[in-house]
């Protein structure tokens, strides 16, 4: 049977239609399913995070491999799961939790990879959180408008804070292209693959706080910016005193500023920094 039929029957089974203020697209493509969970190179002793399983259809292939933590806000595909599941859930092979993935603490799940095809209005969100983390590897599929602010480079529109962020912490590539008809509902968006693997070099919530800060000035010279982000970042993260007649890189304009040049930044004026 296909994931679409299967898909449909448990519509009528369980009386849901997708959500659109969930950003409810449930994947119809096996083969995509498959692809994701290849990608991760998943062990038996990983334990990997699933965002909004909804169905289930990634679920039990991600089962196959390693233990599953997956986080569910959809009360509907909560009851859903636990029915589907049950023998899963009974075994601890799968955790199975009813909230916001935004309020989760990751270090308490115990994850150490995540597998997913989450909601496409959490993205930024959601990005910001895994690269504060402790995460590995993460096989995501996103909204391809969204993978170019992430891929984007020094001087492109959309470069930004989580741009600096992400590249600066590891190694991100776009492994897949994926055919809308892949969903049901068909999105508007077209959707990638994205894997991102972790270095950590500098990913504390102080060094976003100032990168997201800085990038609110993003067309003014750096000098200028800091004295306009001065007040704020003062209250949040108690920055040296600034000598802004001899500023590094000063007359550089933000978004030009490569990730490396923004830690460096980050480094001179952040207290407790080296």
């Amino acid at each position: 049977m296909s994931l679409f039929n299967e898909l449909q029957d448990l519509m009528i089974k369980y009386h849901f239609r997708p959500e659109k203020k969930l950003s409810q697209f449930f994947c119809i493509n096996e083969a995509l399913l498959i692809f994701l969970v290849n990608s991760a190179k998943l062990k038996k002793s990983d334990v990997v995070l699933e965002i909004g399983p909804g169905t289930g259809f990634l679920t039990k292939k991600l089962l196959e491999k390693c233990r599953v933590v997956a986080v569910e806000k959809d009360e509907t595909m909560i009851e859903l799961l636990k029915k589907e599941f049950e023998k899963e859930i009974k075994e601890k092979k799968l955790v199975l939790i009813n909230g916001n993935i935004l309020e989760q603490n990751f270090e308490e799940l115990n994850i150490n990879k995540i597998v997913s095809l989450p909601p496409y209005h959490i993205s930024s969100d959601l990005l910001e959180k895994i690269v504060l983390s402790k995460i590995e590897l993460v096989i995501l599929v996103l909204d391809s408008g969204f993978v170019e602010k992430i891929t984007a480079f020094e001087g492109m529109k959309e470069y930004g804070f989580l741009t600096i962020i992400i590249n600066l912490n590891s190694k991100i590539s776009v492994l897949e292209k994926i055919s809308k008809e892949s969903f049901f509902p068909i999105p508007n968006c077209l959707s990638e693959v994205v894997k991102i693997v972790f270095d950590n070099k500098e990913n504390s919530k102080e060094f976003l706080i100032f990168a997201k800060e800085l990038f609110r000035h993003k067309n003014k010279d750096l000098s200028r910016a800091l004295k306009q982000a001065k007040p704020f970042l003062e209250k949040k993260m108690l920055l040296k005193k600034i000598d802004f007649n001899n500023i590094i890189l000063g007359n550089k304009k933000v978004y030009l500023l490569t990730p490396e040049e923004m830690l460096k930044i980050f480094k001179i004026f952040v207290k407790n920094n080296n």
